[in-house]
This record gives C-alpha cells, structure tokens and sequence, in this order.
C-alpha cells in the first residue's frame, strides 16, 4: 500500500481556518520522535514547530510567535498532533 495524504479542515475557537495534513509513517515517527523527551512526555518548544511546519499546511509557514494567544497556538496545535496520530 502507498501512502495517501488525507486532509482536515479546523476552524479554532477564535475563528481562525487550518488546514491539517498527514505525513507518511516515517516522518511521523521522526516527529514524534523530536518532539517528545525520555519519557514520552511532549516538549513544546520542538513538537509546536513540527505540528505547523509539517501538519498545518494552510496557511502556510506559521511559526509559533504568528498566533496572538497561547491558546490558540496551543488548540491548533493539539488538534493538528490529534489529527497526526489518529488521521481523525
């Protein structure tokens, strides 16, 4: 089987329009694999540019100081590492 891109669409709370796609299994384990630290536990300041520059593809080349609050960076993000593993 070859690996086919899927695609979400996401509106945050602040009304905001992304795009999210998938990477092949590859990738996604090297990933995960920068962003998280010795004991799986995520590490912000490496997974949040992974999730923007490799599953937020619109728009494109965000960059963690484009988003105005934290929490909208945080909800984009946490829904695009979501969408990441489970394709949902």
């Amino acid at each position: 089987m070859a690996f086919t891109a899927k695609t979400k669409e996401f509106k945050s709370k602040a009304g905001n329009e992304y795009t999210f796609q998938n990477v092949p299994n590859s990738k996604q384990a090297e990933i995960i694999d920068n962003g998280t630290g010795l004991h799986g536990k995520v590490l912000n300041s490496n997974m949040m540019p992974q999730m923007l520059e490799h599953v937020v593809v619109v728009p494109n080349g965000l960059t963690m100081d484009d988003f105005d609050t934290w929490e909208e960076l945080e909800e984009v993000t946490t829904e695009a590492f979501n969408f990441l593993r489970t394709g949902q």
